[in-house]
């Protein structure tokens, strides 16, 4: 049976296995691009060149993840018939790929993954060390195996894709959320329960590990993003369940805009549609601060404008969907009559500038041209926005404003020219966005 081993990487975890495999009886040969060789020596191996090492029977392979295609090419030449190749990486469908390409046919090969590590050896009372056989005789199977087991370890057999599927469930959940709780700054306290102090143990141990092997493991594991998917699915269920509002609760809507926009219009119309008694409508002004507001839970639904059959797509809402999450619930249409507003005594030829949400601008952009062609055009965030700063004086004596002829009525304004767009049948598309609290499972 072999009695030579070859300790390829001499990190963390090579420093503990180089320990167990000396304390076995094997006579271990260490290299690694880092001088360590006093260390070595001091756990009774071999400090010795890279050539020397290859030499040995058995060659374990104990280097970061992403390096190993790197040391497969440069110890391939080196690697010698029947020689024994194990590697201890936290994934094993792309070590066990890389290697079965790399290495020479002739040689054997054992993809493996101790499930424990120098901070938590020895607080398990049965660690499990998982074998992914690839190309093995029996003899060094049975050999292997049983020296594991001499270690205290339960070796569970299984294939890679099955030991990654469940890797991301555990390992490399675990990982994922202490990561996120070190970022949170989460920190113990003099009012900590033992729960807490359990959770936190987990920042405590994933956080010793080198940023290279948290990505790494997360990174070459195929099932890791279905993991981390998962995690925010069931995460948004959870609020929505904190946040559920009880029976007796308003339902809060945030809409695009403000009293007297059409926003405010379509929100209304669709309370209306959905015969909801107890309704709450939240002016917003912006589609992000709409999305923004849903996310967090300020609102339970958000009302965006999409699209205008003269204005064309809603650039701005385009924006806010593709940087925020959400499902959309319904989709309708209103027809926008827009109204050209001013200050009591303004005349058409005294006005030198028009303000209004630029697709209020562009819907009437012909009549516009044909009217009032000596005024500026001054895209604003909302129309009855623009109608309520014309009406507190923060526009100039001169100005007009596109809005509704409810903005005109709430905000004091009259109404010079009604029906101004360019298109009489002008609709404009709105969304009832929701938070999205999909169902998904990785098994």
């Amino acid at each position: 049976m072999p009695k030579t081993v070859g300790l390829i990487g001499f990190g963390r975890f090579g420093k503990l296995l180089c320990k167990m495999l000396t304390t076995a009886g094997h006579t271990v040969f260490v290299y690694d691009i880092y001088d360590a060789r006093y260390e070595a020596q001091s756990k009774g191996a071999i400090w010795a060149d890279l050539e020397t090492t290859m030499k040995a029977e058995t060659i374990f392979l104990a280097v970061p993840i992403s390096t190993i295609p790197l040391v497969l090419n440069t110890i391939s030449p080196l690697a010698q018939p029947g020689q024994l190749f194990i590697d201890v990486a936290s994934v094993k469908i792309q070590p066990k790929k890389w290697m079965k390409e790399i290495l020479p046919e002739n040689t054997q090969i054992l993809n493996t993954h101790p499930m424990f590590g120098p901070d938590s050896m020895g607080k398990d009372e049965q660690p499990k060390w998982v074998f992914c056989t690839t190309r093995i005789s029996d003899e060094l199977d049975h050999y292997w195996s049983r020296q594991f087991q001499k270690w205290d370890c339960e070796v569970v057999r299984m294939s890679a894709r099955e030991h990654d599927r469940l890797a991301a469930r555990s390992q490399g959940i675990t990982h994922y959320v202490g990561r996120i709780m070190e970022d949170m700054g989460i920190q113990k306290t003099i009012l900590d329960t033992l729960g807490f102090r359990q959770i936190h143990h987990v920042v405590e141990q994933t956080c010793r590990d080198t940023e290279e092997l948290f990505r790494d493991l997360e990174y070459h594991n195929p099932q890791t993003r279905k993991m981390v998917k998962a995690f925010k699915s069931s995460s948004q269920r959870v609020q929505e369940r904190m946040f559920k509002p009880s029976t007796d609760a308003h339902i809060k809507i945030g809409y695009q805009g403000i009293p007297g926009s059409f926003s405010d219009e379509a929100a209304q119309k669709y309370i209306t549609k959905q015969q909801i008694e107890k309704a709450e409508t939240i002016p917003l002004i912006s589609s992000a601060n709409v999305l923004e507001a849903l996310n967090a839970h300020e609102i339970h639904q958000g009302i965006i404008a999409m699209e205008n059959a003269r204005g064309g797509v809603v650039i701005e809402s385009i924006h806010s969907l593709a940087e925020n999450e959400c499902r959309v619930a319904e989709m309708f249409h209103i027809q926008v009559n827009q109204c050209l507003l001013v200050k009591n005594g303004t005349t058409i030829s005294d006005i030198k500038a028009i303000y209004s949400h630029p697709q209020a601008l562009k819907q009437c952009a012909g009549f516009i041209q044909k009217k009032v062609s000596q005024a500026s055009r001054m895209g604003v965030e909302d129309t009855a926005a623009a109608a309520r700063h014309l009406a507190e004086g923060k526009y100039p004596e001169n100005s007009a404003v596109l809005a509704s002829a409810r903005a005109a009525q709430l905000y004091d304004l009259n109404i010079l020219e009604a029906n101004v767009q360019d298109l009489q049948d002008n609709k404009t598309l709105f969304l009832v966005v929701v938070r999205n609290v999909e169902n998904f499972n990785i098994n």
